[in-house]
């Protein structure tokens, strides 16, 4: 019988609430929590195999800062980095993040090299980045969140304007600022007013931060929903970061496109024949991404 091991590299708010949910909705043998902090993912751990206990399902949840534990993992997700304040944006948090996601990445490729690895840090497509260029790994490996989890936003945002009958609506590009609405492949009952939307959606994050000082429940839904992609080969169709190599017209960068998850992790690039506004906004995300990327040394 194929056993299923989730490992976690960051046992914070984030990482912690992303394994509770993996433990309802998902079937696993094992989860390994790492955290710099040890009795951090220790205690988690204990109080996780406690939540799991109550829904009768005994996996094997170990904690700690070794990266031994990681050992076996069929998906990693990461999540170790500094936080985001109200008054930052996602690419404020890149120069300090890069260095942890650096040494994150030299430690699961020595400890755990055929892990598929889902990159949650911000700014989770400089991150993704990194992450595939530091690890070596094939660019269907590594996959990083971000417009899974605006597209969320934007679903919410639009059912509050009326729209109920949503089929498709995406966030493309950056996770962050420059993030547009792909106007080309919505399917909506209705059409309010995108542009307005588009603002709620952007400042979505920043907003919940300044009320409660972190998101962690509408991440949480968003990454199971891709470990589930790849545990279950679901097939399913999302945007995702991904490291493009000439989709789109793009090189060299990692940035939220509609991609289709499965056990291979990226099966696919969806290639759709975008509009004229949506390749000009894509190209703008990417434009600034690279220049980030310079920065950082890439």
């Amino acid at each position: 019988m194929i056993k299923v091991k989730i490992g976690f590299v960051g046992t914070g708010r984030v990482g912690s609430t992303i394994a509770f949910t993996c433990i309802q909705q998902l079937d696993v043998d094992e989860i390994a929590l790492i955290d710099i902090v040890e009795n951090l993912a220790i205690g988690e751990a204990m109080d996780l195999s406690h939540a799991a206990a109550g829904l009768d399902k005994y996996p094997k949840i170990i904690g700690g800062s070794d990266y031994k534990l990681l050992r076996g993992s069929d998906i990693i997700v990461v999540t170790a980095g500094l936080g985001r304040t109200p008054d930052m944006t996602r690419l404020d948090l890149a120069t300090k993040n890069a260095g942890i996601i650096k040494g994150v990445a030299k430690k699961i490729v020595q400890n755990s090299p055929k892990s598929k690895i889902l990159v949650i840090t911000n700014p989770v497509d400089l991150m993704t980045y990194i992450m595939w260029k530091e690890s070596g790994k094939s660019r269907n490996e590594v996959f990083g969140m971000g417009n899974t989890l605006d597209s969320m936003r934007l679903k919410r945002i639009l059912y509050e304007f009326t729209t109920k009958k949503i089929k498709k609506a995406w966030i493309l590009g950056e996770h962050g600022n420059s993030m547009f609405i792909s106007k080309g492949l919505i399917d909506v009952e209705s059409f309010p007013d995108l542009d307005k939307i588009l603002s709620n959606v952007r400042f979505a994050a920043a907003e919940v931060i300044r009320k409660k000082g972190a998101t962690f429940y509408g991440p949480a839904i968003a990454a199971y929903r891709m470990i589930n992609a790849v545990l279950n080969d679901t097939k399913e169709e999302i945007p995702a970061s991904v490291v493009l190599d000439g989709e789109f017209g793009l090189k060299d960068i990692a940035i939220g496109v509609p991609i289709i998850l499965g056990k291979n992790g990226v099966e696919k690039i969806v290639e759709y024949e975008l509009t004229q506004e949506d390749l000009e906004n894509l190209r703008n995300s990417a434009n600034l991404l690279k220049e980030k990327l310079k920065e950082l040394g890439y």
